[in-house]
């Protein structure tokens, strides 16, 4: 996946590489990831593990393909501004509509989940009772106020939190390892009873790679350098790929396919999860770890959302980077989704469902149509990601069965297991 550099200039210091492939997988790995399992439950891990390395690419590629866009505009532009250049006035109301509402969804889902286990590790940890809109109101002030002080802020939180999820994951993934079994990670079941969920699970393994909300404010981050940003995106994504085969190994590879029915029964949320596998090892230990796991998870996943909202509220409001600009930024971003998470503290895997259909558009079918438009005018000659417009095209398609295949699952034309 090498990229070629056409023309180079001098650039400006700019930040290492491993804050910035922080921030893209910590807005990759949310606590979605606990999830992952449960979407998969139906192709098991053999397919799960194939589609998740096809998504990796095609999203790392349509990231790429925006970067290379966000060149031919000032830093930070959004999503937005490069539509409404190349797409027209539709372009930039799919844009706007798709960009906004799934990261104010996103960063509401992430406030309204975080909600539920900050609530808990309170009362567990400190005896203190707060109810669920009291604990997501905390949680996105607190992490609000790390985003508006800036990308750099970000950076750093992110590192640590994305530090202490790897050495939880480690853990709990090392314990659960132990206990991996061959015939739960193969179960003799023909292709004909495993082909027919795959299509059920694309969109929901694709948009476990949506990052793309941050990349015009990477590619800010580091001052317009594409080979940083390049290597920070790609970092980012193999890590929350490596991160994704580990945990499916881990799960798939401890519950049988039979249990986990059941777990799909109960409406597949994380209790039923844990408790599942909790009957493989030592149920209270891994609890705790897995409750670990979520709250850097989602906190992470929570930054690096917000930080892409709030450049791009900048960019739509035409506000600079001074404290004033910056509090009306931060207000019009965070205002909707703490008033969301008040009024409706426990609506994190409706939210997470109604943002999918959406969410496959800008985060692949938009940066493909963007970059083609560019390179039709002879814009993005000074870089151009490796591959020609084949690979664009590809991409495009694969965007555009991720589409197909959400719409005909929320119409309940799919198979869903069991």
């Amino acid at each position: 996946m090498s990229e070629v550099v056409l023309e180079t200039s001098a650039k400006q210091a700019s930040p290492g590489i491993l804050g910035g492939a922080m921030i893209i997988a910590g807005t990759a790995i949310g606590a979605g990831m606990l999830s992952l399992p449960v979407m998969s439950a139906g192709m098991w891990f053999g397919w799960s593990t194939l589609i998740l390395a096809l998504c990796c690419y095609c999203c790392y590629s349509s990231a790429m393909y925006l970067a290379e866009a966000n060149l031919n505009y000032h830093p930070g532009a959004s999503y937005a501004t490069m539509a409404r250049d190349t797409l027209g006035r539709t372009g930039a109301l799919v844009a706007l509509c798709t960009v906004g509402f799934v990261s104010y969804i996103l960063c509401y889902a992430y406030i309204s989940g975080g909600s539920s286990v900050l609530a808990s590790s309170l009362k567990s940890g400190f005896g203190l009772s707060l109810a669920n809109w009291q604990a997501g109101l905390l949680f996105g002030v607190v992490l609000g106020g790390i985003v508006l002080l800036g990308s750099r802020a970000v950076d750093r939180v992110s590192t640590i939190m994305i530090g202490a999820m790897v050495i939880t994951f480690i853990t709990s993934t090392g314990l659960l390892s132990a206990e991996v079994t061959t015939s739960n990670l193969f179960p003799e079941v023909g292709m004909g009873e495993t082909l027919p969920y795959v299509w059920m699970g694309i969109p929901v393994l694709a948009l476990s790679f949506g990052y793309h909300s941050t990349v015009p404010s990477i590619v800010k981050h580091y001052g317009m350098d594409i080979g940083k940003s390049r290597q920070a995106i790609l970092g980012g994504s193999l890590l929350a790929l490596a991160i994704y085969a580990l945990w499916q190994f881990a799960i798939l590879g401890t519950v049988s396919r039979t249990d986990f029915a059941q777990v799909v029964a109960s409406g597949g949320n994380v209790s039923a999860l844990v408790g599942a596998v909790g009957g493989a090892v030592d149920g209270q230990f891994i609890d705790t770890l897995l409750s670990f796991f979520a709250k850097f998870a989602l906190a992470s996943s929570f930054l690096g959302v917000a930080l892409g909202l709030l450049d791009f509220i900048k960019d739509q409001l035409r506000l600079g980077d001074g404290l004033r600009d910056t509090a009306i930024a931060g207000a019009v971003t965070f205002l909707p989704p703490l008033i969301l998470g008040v009024v409706i503290p426990d609506g994190f895997i409706v939210a997470i469902g109604y943002a999918s259909l959406l969410a496959s558009i800008f985060v692949l079918v938009l940066p493909c149509a963007i970059a083609l438009v560019l390179r039709r005018r002879g814009a993005s000659e000074g870089f151009r990601i490796a591959g020609g417009n084949l690979r664009l095209y590809l991409v495009l398609g694969f965007g555009l069965l991720v589409m197909l295949c959400e719409s005909l699952a929320l119409a309940g034309m799919l198979p869903s297991f069991p």
